[in-house]
């Protein structure tokens, strides 16, 4: 397990893309921690990793998932916040895209705990000390 301090929103970023430069496709991302967290952010890191130029990554709250194309990878960013059933989630294809073989980055993963794969990348994000700070844990990845 790792630990990291951020903060500011680059050091969120530089973090996400560490994490970003070591993911294969199959990989999936579970994020847990609450609202205003820096998970968006983070995901902007992961897919400049994962040598996706995508100039804006945005929270795919309404749309539940938004796909971002690289070269050698897609990373498929999911948002759970709204899965309160197993037919929730069946809905949003999400099974499907486990099969797809791209990154996916899920955010909101408490509220579907049960289905992820046992393999699945844990981060978690907590407030720090101060308004601007982030804890962000990584489990599962070895980031030396």
């Amino acid at each position: 397990m790792c630990v990291y301090y951020s903060h500011n929103v680059e050091e969120t970023h530089r973090i996400g893309e560490k994490l970003g430069s070591k993911l294969k496709s199959g990989d999936v991302v579970a994020y847990f921690g609450g609202m205003g967290m820096g998970k968006t952010t983070f995901t902007h890191g992961l897919a400049t990793g994962l040598g996706i130029n995508e100039k804006e990554v945005s929270s795919p709250t309404f749309a539940l998932v938004h796909e971002y194309r690289g070269k050698d990878n897609t990373l498929y960013h999911f948002d759970m916040y709204r899965i309160e059933s197993w037919d929730d989630l069946y809905s949003t294809g999400f099974f499907d895209y486990l099969d797809y073989g791209g990154v996916l980055a899920v955010e909101w993963s408490e509220n579907i705990e049960n289905a992820l794969p046992d393999n699945s990348i844990r981060v978690t994000f907590k407030p720090g000390e101060n308004e601007n700070e982030r804890m962000i844990q990584i489990e599962g990845v070895d980031l030396t």
